[in-house]
């Protein structure tokens, strides 16, 4: 169990994804001299906050 360093109220998520979109996300993440997971709670925090609904399509 890992311990958590921001204190109570938050978790910890780790994702496994593809390696092509992780450089993406880092690239990106180091190019506003951020870190990734800085990053990553920004984008995700405005598309949770837009109400835009995510369509899943089985490939």
């Amino acid at each position: 169990m890992a311990t958590n360093p921001m204190g109570k109220g938050t978790k910890t998520i780790g994702l496994n994804m593809k390696k092509p979109m992780a450089d993406e996300i880092e690239r990106r993440a180091k190019s506003m001299q951020i870190s990734t997971g800085a990053y990553c709670k920004i984008i995700l925090k405005k598309w949770l906050e837009s109400g835009e609904k995510l369509e899943l399509i089985e490939n």
